[in-house]
Order: C-alpha cells, then structure tokens, then sequence
C-alpha cells in the first residue's frame, strides 16, 4: 500500500514520463503542409443495433483546415476552417455568431493534425508507445462544456494519426479509421478557395 509521501513522490515522475511519450509521439509524426487521405467513419448511436457507416476522402491544409467529403452511402461535403464550418457550399456557421464553432472546429483540425500539444490544452492526456513507430493517446476533457460533448475521446497512429474514436457523453460514438494518406497532389483552385 502506498503511502502519502511515497505517492507525492510518484505523481511527479508520472507526469514527467506522460511528457515524454507526449514529446516522442510528436517526433514520430510526419507533419507536412499538406496531407491527403480516405476515411471510413462508423456512427454508433445509443438505442440503435447497427453502426451509420459513410466512408469518402479529406485534404487537409494546416493552418487553413480540412475538406470532408463523403463519397458513399450519401455525396457530401464539409469543409472546416479555423473561422467557419460549411456543408456543400449552402449551410454555414461562423465563428463570428456562433463562440463554440471556433473550439469545435480547433479541436477537430487539432485531432487531424496530431497536434497534441494543442489538445492538450483542453484535455487531460495519457499517452503510450507502441513499438517502434506506434503510438495510442487518450484525452478526457478538462472543462465542463466539452465534457458535456465527449467523454473521452481516443487516438492512434505511427507517422500519421491511423484511427480516431470520439466517445460522446450522450452514448453515441464515432469510429473513424485513416489510410491512403499522401502529400500530394497540392489543392485544386477550387480546394483553394474554399480553405482560403
């Protein structure tokens, strides 16, 4: 059984080996300006047996934000900048009328970026090596509103981020599995504009 001043010895040296996965995790990444990918998203909502599957592709510029476009069961596409969401160049939040569109939004280009130091920010972090290249990550939020939206939401990759799971507090969760990632070819005119 541990006692008081043996855990007060503890939590500190635990903290500092979280920053060190933390800190090796961001190594491991291959950042680049530019990443191209396709996704497979499973939506499992609380109440209903099967998952809402969707699957499509994404390019994501960092600094600007990322185009989602869903190819099957249904074309879509939403695009996520640092100031606005927009679904197939008709519905728009602004971050402007809406406060919360700028923390989702962050939060989600941070995710698909592998920007843990920015996530880190808003969630408590517990992070592990996996073997040479792999990595997992856990966050649970550390404020009340984005605890009211997720539980915890969990992360893995090697060079790249390969897999997202966002538990939602309401019981429904997203699945969203990464492949065909590439740095090329560099965005359309019209990709562009949308992220400009």
């Amino acid at each position: 059984m541990l006692n008081r001043r043996t855990l007060f010895l503890l939590v500190p040296a635990l903290a500092s080996a979280q920053e060190d996965a933390l800190s090796a995790i961001q190594q491991r990444l291959r950042t680049a300006p530019l990443l191209r990918g396709g996704f497979e998203q499973e939506k499992s909502l609380a109440g209903f047996a099967k998952p809402l599957k969707s699957q499509g592709d994404y390019l994501l510029l960092r600094g600007k934000g990322v185009i989602w476009r869903t190819r099957l069961p249904f074309a879509s596409q939403l695009v996520l900048t640092r100031e606005a969401i927009q679904q197939d160049g008709g519905f728009r939040l602004d971050a402007k009328q809406e406060p919360s569109v700028r923390l989702i939004n962050a939060l989600m280009l941070s995710m698909l970026d592998g920007d843990l130091a920015a996530l880190q920010s808003q969630f408590q972090l517990q992070a592990q090596l996996i073997g040479q290249q792999g990595w997992r990550a856990q966050a649970v939020p550390k404020t009340a509103t984005l605890a009211k939206l997720f539980s915890r939401i969990e992360l893995e990759g090697d060079i790249q981020l390969r897999r997202i799971l966002l538990l939602e507090s309401a019981g429904d969760q997203t699945l969203i599995r990464f492949g065909e990632q590439r740095r090329e070819p560099a965005p359309s005119a019209d990709e562009a504009r949308l992220l400009a």
